[in-house]
Parts: C-alpha cells; sequence; structure tokens
C-alpha cells in the first residue's frame, strides 16, 4: 500500500503512543483510522487506561483470590447440618457455588487470556469449541448468581406479602433453585449457535474468529438479563418488603400480633444487605453499558467522515469507564462472606463458622475478619 498523506512533523504526537502501532509500518488506512486529534486524545487518556488496565489485573486477581476462599468457606458453613435445613441458607449455598464459578470461568480466565504472554488465548483463537464454550460458561454463571438473587428476594417478597398462605420450605428452594438453574441454561445455550458482541473485552484479548452466526443485537439481551430486569425487580421488591417490615415492627410494638417472627426479619436484613449490594455495584456498569450500545450502534461515523473523531473520543471514553466500573461490578461475587460476618443478622454464620476454622466460641471474631482480609 502506498506511503501515508499525513506529514509526521504535523503532529506532536507519534503513531507509537498506540501500542499495537509502535514499531510497525504506518499504512493510509492507519492513518484514517488514528488521525492526529484522536492520537492527541489517547495520550491524555492513556493514564487513565492504564489504572484500569492495572485494576483488571493485579485487582481482580486479588477479588479472585479473596473471593474464591471465601466462597468455599460461606458453603462449608451454610451446609453444615444443623445450617441446610433452612431454606435461606440453601439459597446463600447456591449462589456462593455460582459466585465461585463466575470468579474462576469467567474474571480469572479473563485475566489469563489478556495476559502478556497471549499464549493462553492464542490456544482458544485456535480451537473455536473452547471459545464456544467459554461463552456459554461466562453467560452462564454471571447470569446464574443474579438471578438466583432474584428468586430469593422474590421468595421473601411472597412470604411477607402473604404470610398465612406461603411458607419457604426446603423443597420449594430446591425446586425454585432446578426451575432457575435449568431456565438460565437454556438460555446460555444460544452461545452455541450465535455469537455476540464479544470482541471488545475489558481484559483486553481478541476475539475468537468464529463460524457461528453474527448477531450483535444479542447483547441487548444479555445487559437486560444481568442489569437491568434483576436490579429493577430486585430494587422494587425490597422496597416493599422493607414496607411491609415496617409494618410488622409497628405491630410488635403495639403489643399486637405479628404475623411475621424475628427470624424472619433477621433472615430478610441479611437479603436487603446482600441483595442492595448487588444493585449498589452493577448499576453503574450497567448505565455506562447501555449508553456505550447506544451510542455505538445509533452515533457511528465512518473513517475520514466529519465527525469521526468526536464519536471514537466518546467511544473511547464509554469503553474504559465501562472497564472502570466493570472492576467494581466483580466485587458482587466476592464480598458475600464478609457481608454475613458483619451482619448483625448472621449470629448463626458466625458460630459455625467458628466451629469449621477449630476456633473457642470465645475467641475474637475480629480475629476470623482480619485473618481473612490479609
Amino acid at each position: 500500500m502506498a506511503a501515508p498523506s499525513e506529514n509526521a512533523s504535523d503532529c506532536s504526537v507519534s503513531y507509537d503512543v498506540i501500542e499495537d502501532l509502535a514499531g510497525q509500518n504506518i499504512t493510509e488506512e492507519v492513518v484514517a483510522i488514528w488521525p492526529c486529534e484522536l492520537r492527541s486524545f489517547w495520550e491524555e487518556i492513556l493514564p487513565f487506561v492504564d489504572l484500569v488496565r492495572f485494576l483488571l489485573s493485579y485487582g481482580t486477581s486479588l477479588i479472585v483470590l479473596v473471593g474464591v476462599m471465601g466462597n468455599i468457606l460461606s458453603f462449608i458453613v451454610l451446609t453444615q447440618r444443623q445450617m441446610r435445613s433452612n431454606a435461606q441458607n440453601v439459597y446463600l449455598s447456591v449462589l456462593a457455588i455460582y459466585d465461585t464459578c463466575t470468579l474462576v470461568f469467567n474474571f480469572m480466565v479473563g485475566i489469563m487470556r489478556g495476559s502478556s504472554s497471549q499464549d493462553i488465548n492464542r490456544t482458544f483463537q485456535e480451537s473455536e469449541a473452547l471459545c464456544t464454550l467459554h461463552g456459554v460458561v461466562v453467560e452462564l454463571f454471571n447470569i446464574l448468581s443474579v438471578w438466583i438473587l432474584v428468586a430469593f428476594t422474590v421468595e421473601r417478597f411472597i412470604m411477607f406479602k402473604f404470610p398465612l398462605k406461603y411458607k419457604p420450605s426446603l423443597k420449594n428452594t430446591y425446586i425454585t433453585v432446578t426451575v432457575v438453574s435449568v431456565l438460565v441454561a437454556l438460555i446460555s445455550l444460544h452461545k452455541i449457535a450465535v455469537s455476540g458482541f464479544e470482541g471488545d473485552s475489558v481484559y483486553g484479548y481478541k476475539a475468537c474468529k468464529t463460524r457461528r452466526k453474527i448477531f450483535k443485537e444479542i447483547i441487548y439481551l444479555y445487559v437486560a438479563l444481568n442489569t437491568w430486569l434483576p436490579t429493577t425487580l430486585i430494587t422494587c421488591v425490597n422496597l416493599v418488603i422493607i414496607h411491609e417490615m415496617r409494618l410488622n415492627r409497628r405491630r410488635r410494638d403495639q403489643l399486637t400480633q405479628s404475623i411475621m417472627s424475628g427470624a424472619d426479619d433477621k433472615t430478610t436484613r441479611l437479603l436487603l444487605l446482600v441483595s442492595t449490594r448487588y444493585v449498589l455495584l452493577v448499576l453503574p456498569l450497567g448505565v455506562v453499558q447501555t449508553t456505550e450500545l447506544i451510542w455505538n450502534g445509533s452515533m457511528a461515523v465512518l473513517t475520514g467522515n466529519a465527525g469521526y473523531v468526536d464519536f471514537m473520543v466518546t467511544k473511547i471514553r464509554l469503553k474504559w469507564t465501562r472497564a472502570f466500573f466493570f472492576f467494581f461490578y466483580q466485587f458482587n461475587f466476592a464480598i458475600n462472606f464478609f457481608l454475613y460476618l458483619k451482619s448483625s443478622s448472621a449470629k448463626q454464620f458466625r458460630f459455625y463458622l467458628r466451629q469449621v476454622l477449630g476456633m473457642k466460641q470465645g475467641q475474637s471474631l475480629t480475629f476470623i475478619t482480619e485473618l481473612h482480609l490479609c
């Protein structure tokens, strides 16, 4: 191809500022994609990009390590003989399994695929079956975690709204968990035949080449199932539950008959803590992700046209803002253990945790917390 028409002396920012172009032959196509104004912007935003990359490498590694340890401990405690007879603990133990799978198969594998050596991602790229499997697993456990939480929230709502008609039971809980898991698994299997918008990972690895049908609009379904639908449901249902809890507390204060027990209130407060944490951590990501999808889909400008630089500046900003909030979103799958420790309604969890760790009941819980924060 002919040499580029842009004179390098016309711009103070060289093409080397773009990592993939450092030391490469600059073609006319590259000149069109990376004009001087866009290179200047990239140089300005690069410190923020480096910060996000650091967080999604070393920070995510720490989240995975601590999260897996915490989830395993949570699962062991919640499945103790005295604990597993409680329907609430069935939901939380299943949540610990799905959160662990998300940490390992999504985040840890994502870090490995985006590592500087690229050897691991090359293995994925050379095997479409492996790429397809990874796509299914990532979607499966991400969505499973949040919808198990939604199922638990809805059950609490039904119990508060219709206390005389519905009481939580192990049988109902196992049925609910099974139905949710099967439905989400069936939805996730669409990845076997359809490839969506998968070429812009926050971990920076290149997407696999595929012979599957490309259907970019499928990302809207994923965003809806992973952010907007669950956050809307959890928020609305939690508001109703809080209202019902206040009514229940008022009945007790007035020494009238209370429909719900104090134990039910404690269980519900723990649920509110866990579910509110999810909403707060996922909402910023959902807002930015949705804005990015709309911007990229409706405001796209081709290279060489007026407005191309402005479009790309906003596109880059949105991409790395999404990656920034994605880092905090990852905490959703790693901090439940610490919420159980600190929650005033989880005394039984702390009691059996001490037993699992072989600690005397008189020893300080502060020691346990500090041990697992190290």
